[in-house]
């Protein structure tokens, strides 16, 4: 899994501890497993980290952190909204569970993510509503869709939209693609909101 972490000391950890808790999982990885894949002694990595757990917190806040900037440059592109939208979901968070799904110990990294991490993934929720509201804001100043005769805006509607990716999160974790639902949702979304520019 590639991730541009910082080229310092904690920037190294990070990057080689993703690989480690990918080929080992979190429970059977040592700190001294981490070390080796640093390079540096066992000494050395506890001078920056007190444990596994922290390592595993700041490697989930740097690939949510790197997911998070690929949803915004999805809106950058010169493709149609609905395709925008997609992608931004697309490279983030469908993006996220393909890598998952790719591992050996996936299932468990989700589950160590969700026990000592939840509160990192809560606030990249929180920016990921804002990476949309912004795409659907530019979208609106560049006028391809119209939020006002639906009597909303952008965060509203992007709330929904991540509220939607959540709803979808049983089917996934059930083994289930969700691909062809995240597209019928993009597809709604960006339906109504071309069609209140229409009527506007």
């Amino acid at each position: 899994m590639m991730l541009q972490t910082p080229p310092d000391k904690r920037g190294l950890i990070v990057s080689a501890a993703i690989e480690v808790f990918i080929n080992y999982g979190f429970k059977k990885t040592s700190m001294d497993d981490i070390a080796r894949a640093a390079g540096m002694s066992r000494p050395a990595l506890y001078q920056v980290f007190r444990n596994k757990t922290e390592i595993f917190r700041a490697a989930s806040l740097s690939l949510l952190d790197m997911l998070g900037h690929q949803s915004r440059t999805a809106f950058e592109s010169d493709k149609p909204f609905a395709e925008r939208l997609y992608d931004s979901l697309d490279s983030s968070i469908l993006s996220l569970h393909r890598k998952i799904d790719a591992t050996p110990h996936g299932a468990e990294l989700m589950g160590v993510n969700e026990e000592v991490a939840s509160d990192i993934e809560e606030k990249w929720c929180e920016q990921m509503v804002g990476a949309i509201a912004s795409g659907i804001s530019a979208a609106e100043a560049a006028g391809e869709i119209a939020l006002g005769p639906l009597g909303t805006d952008a965060k509203a509607v992007a709330t929904v939209v991540m509220q939607a990716m959540e709803g979808m999160k049983g089917k996934y974790l059930r083994g289930d693609p969700i691909e062809d639902d995240v597209r019928r949702m993009v597809s709604f979304v960006a339906g109504a909101l071309t069609a209140a520019k229409s009527s506007s």
